[in-house]
């Protein structure tokens, strides 16, 4: 223990202190000492981590549960019934316990009123307006009523409403009537639909957006279902049959597509379209290829066209300037544009350096075609003269040393299964055939079994 422990234990003032200088300030401890443990126990446990009795000391009073009060008076609880307008046309009533007091017994609990919301509203029409526009001879006022109510209550669930649908006459005691769901919603959308054509609208657009959205086809809806009922009972037989009518079917449309590619092309091959001719009638494409036979037989059926309008100053002044310059315009003809052919590929080439067109190697032997093309000294990239007859050269160049290295490759191939041959050759040693010397043995057998009756013999 040293002294400035002793002193603050005596409470008396540090060593070298004076009244004549200002106290110096304590250094903040931030391992402050807690309450309840002593100063030599906490020396003794230093700088770390505090212990459970530590923590349990810190804490500054224990908050225990406050007693029971008994003077209070006892809950009263009854059973009483609950939310009972939710449902005011069912008979069911639902009771609970509910805490009552003396100031408010009749006070209960709502469990259910914010879920009782209703769905969208059912549209509602007058007599007259059923006289003048909603009369049908299938339905009665009277079951038209009915199905608006019962559309009403069920918040225009169609299945819920097709579902509970019986209808008994108007004294209700008829036999029952079924409707189906296409008929219950054909008879609402009718409705509708008449009832916001007729009524005067501020938006002819919403009036119209409006009657879009309560259009509704009974035949179609009912083919839809027999057509989706029909998919439904499909045997695994049935559906690999219509899977591979569906492969066919489509392998057909690829193979039609890729033939009448190729025919295309050929026609266009035959006919010159790729060729730079610029003299061509293309308004006759369509009738060399046949593409359009209906077409055809239409124009040839109507009359001769008239002559052509007079063309106008601009025109002949244009014509003029074309033919002065030597240019050269392609005809703007509707069966021109129509055609797919005359619009898959241009019908003239233009100008291009034949420097931009050199031909290159192929592209399995480019390194080597190229290294050996280096070695002769010819460029690969460049020509200084790309002429016509240049090109040619330099193309046949191409062609020549790709089948040299093709030629070499081979070479190379085969003087390597020589090597191994040869090697296999000298390393070789003929195996003994089992059956070669067993034919071998029987023979000297067979030899030595006649000597000896030969010996034995008179």
């Amino acid at each position: 223990m040293s002294s400035s422990d002793v002193r603050s234990i005596l409470g008396l003032p540090q060593a070298g202190s004076s009244s004549s200088h200002a106290p110096i300030p304590k250094k903040l401890n931030l391992n402050k000492r807690p309450d309840g443990i002593s100063r030599e126990l906490y020396a003794l446990i230093g700088n770390n981590a505090p212990s459970l009795a530590e923590a349990q000391a810190s804490v500054s009073a224990v908050k225990y549960k406050s007693r029971p009060s008994v003077s209070r008076k006892k809950a009263k609880w009854e059973w009483l019934p609950f939310n009972p307008a939710a449902r005011p046309d069912r008979r069911a009533r639902l009771s609970h316990w509910v805490q009552t007091s003396d100031a408010d017994p009749e006070a209960g609990v709502e469990y259910f009123g914010k879920f009782n919301l209703h769905g969208p509203s059912v549209i509602e029409y007058s007599q007259f307006e059923y006289d003048q526009h909603l009369a049908d001879p299938d339905w009665t006022p009277h079951e038209t009523t009915y199905l608006f109510n019962l559309l009403n209550d069920y918040d225009l669930r169609f299945v819920i409403a097709a579902d509970r649908y019986e209808y008994m006459g108007p004294s209700g005691e008829g036999p029952v009537k079924k409707r189906s769901i296409e008929d219950i919603k054909d008879r609402y959308y009718t409705i509708c639909r008449r009832l916001t054509r007729t009524r005067t609208a501020t938006d002819t657009a919403s009036q119209q957006q409006m009657i879009q959205a309560y259009s509704f086809d009974k035949a179609r809806e009912i083919k839809r279902k027999q057509y989706a009922s029909e998919l439904f009972h499909l045997t695994t037989a049935e559906i690999a049959e219509e899977e591979a009518l569906i492969i066919e079917v489509k392998r057909m449309e690829q193979t039609a597509q890729r033939y009448r590619s190729d025919r295309d092309d050929l026609m266009r091959t035959v006919m010159g379209l790729d060729s730079g001719l610029v003299n061509i009638d293309s308004s006759n494409i369509e009738a060399i290829l046949g593409a359009n036979k209906k077409r055809k037989r239409a124009e040839e059926a109507e009359p001769s066209t008239p002559v052509a309008a007079a063309p106008t100053k601009r025109q002949a002044e244009s014509t003029a300037f074309d033919a002065a310059h030597c240019i050269f315009r392609l005809p703007q003809d509707s069966s021109s544009q129509s055609s797919h052919l005359a619009t898959k590929h241009p019908v003239h080439i233009p100008a291009f350096l034949r420097s931009s067109k050199l031909p290159t190697p192929r592209q399995s032997a480019a390194i080597r075609i190229t290294e050996l093309l280096g070695e002769l000294g010819v460029s690969t990239h460049a020509l200084v003269m790309p002429t016509r007859a240049n090109l040619e050269e330099y193309d046949g160049l191409l062609t020549a040393a790709g089948a040299l290295v093709d030629m070499k490759r081979q070479v190379d191939r085969v003087e390597q299964e020589l090597r191994t041959l040869r090697a296999q050759k000298e390393s070789y040693v003929p195996p003994v055939d089992a059956k070669r010397k067993a034919r071998s043995t029987s023979i000297a057998s067979t030899d030595t079994s006649v000597t000896g009756r030969r010996s034995r013999a008179p």
